[in-house]
């Protein structure tokens, strides 16, 4: 009896754990990835964050096929999602995204700012578990290269996208004096912008920045977020003596504000960089009409892109979702669900086996008693 009692306390611990295996329960996250995936190599990996609400799959799919073209190794790709449909989530788990659902406890922050907190979130809990981290904007980047290879050798950095154009850009410049007033935009206005769509680095100074750059947009809510960042950088001067930026000759560009005329595309459609090499990362790419159109049909021949806007139609036909589900990952979290309710099924048995040899014992001593 003393032995029953003690597996079945044993047990009941074991299953307590896979019940809570999911740490983000605390942050009022849902976890529809596979959290086990995590743990499974000892090997610190790599990490893409970032984080969609409302689009629909046509919109981002282009982000994730260039992820796939990408071909990046030891690599996690993150995603936080909200307001976005199943057949979304579908594809992000089909091709190996881990995806947290935010909770509604956070529906009147702005998605814009509410990634930042998503990130110190998750990252304080993994820090153990990457290496390098890249935050990224979605409906506007691609990836060409693993930008990770670019950073195997450096020392802790935090890595900052420069676009051409200085502060005084006029959207730029409303933002910052939004914030802090017309004479400290004076001391900066001539200085670059730094697109804080695409902030990368080692973990410890992404986590950071994340950290500084959400109490900066929580306690002032109704300010931009590129307005705060370049703030940030140029008059505090935050983290400066690990900053590493990339312009256009670098691994990232922003080429929202270059001229049309020094964008370099090779015989494959690749974005070359002002050193005339293959960039790993392109953001705002969709802002030049022509390259956009080369690279949805390069990465994308199911999207239809319609009359020369931002709308976008996804040929159904030619992408047959439903046949993407045949791959590892989408086996493994069924196999991970019914080892859960396998073990909720054992444990039941075992309390209703435990209960009836007690009733038994108590019966027999009864009888016993009653004889006697």
């Amino acid at each position: 009896m003393k032995i029953l009692l003690t597996f079945l306390i044993i047990h009941f611990s074991i299953c307590n754990e896979k019940i809570n295996v999911s740490k983000f329960t605390n942050m009022n996250l849902i976890n529809t990835g596979n959290y086990s995936n995590y743990t499974q190599n000892n090997k610190k990996k790599n990490a893409i964050l970032g984080i969609i609400e409302k689009y629909p799959l046509s919109v981002v799919l282009p982000f994730f096929k260039s992820l796939i073209f990408a071909n990046l190794n030891n690599c996690d790709i993150i995603m936080f999602v909200r307001y976005v449909s199943q057949t979304l989530i579908n594809y992000l788990k089909s091709i190996r995204v881990i995806v947290y659902e935010i909770s509604e406890e956070f529906k009147n922050v702005s998605v814009i700012n509410l990634r930042w907190k998503m990130y110190i979130d998750f990252l304080q809990i993994n820090k153990d578990k990457y290496n390098l981290v890249f935050s990224t904007d979605i409906r506007d980047t691609i990836f060409q290269k693993d930008i990770f290879q670019n950073y195997k050798f450096y020392k802790p950095f935090l890595g900052i996208a420069i676009e051409d154009g200085t502060l005084n850009n006029e959207f730029n410049k409303k933002w910052i004096i939004d914030f802090v007033g017309i004479e400290k935009f004076k001391k900066i206005q001539n200085e670059r912008i730094i697109c804080v769509g695409t902030i990368w680095g080692s973990l410890e100074l992404v986590l950071k920045f994340s950290i500084i750059f959400w109490e900066k947009l929580i306690a002032n809510v109704n300010c931009i977020e590129q307005g705060i960042g370049n703030y940030l950088f140029y008059y505090e001067k935050i983290l400066k003596d690990y900053l590493i930026k990339s312009d256009n000759y670098g691994p990232v560009m922003t080429i929202g504000l270059t001229e049309r005329n020094n964008i370099i595309l090779d015989k494959n459609f690749n974005i070359l960089n002002f050193r005339g090499e293959i960039a790993s990362v392109i953001h705002q790419y969709n802002r030049k009409n022509d390259i956009k159109i080369k690279l949805l049909n390069k990465y994308c021949p199911e999207i239809f892109y319609l009359n020369n806007t931002e709308t976008y139609q996804l040929n159904l036909s030619a992408f047959n979702l439903s046949n993407k589900y045949n791959n590892s990952l989408y086996h493994e979290q069924i196999n991970v669900n019914y080892d859960f309710y396998r073990n909720i099924v054992f444990f039941h048995i075992l309390i209703e086996i435990f209960l009836i040899i007690l009733f038994i014992k108590i019966f027999i001593k009864i009888k016993i008693e009653s004889n006697s």
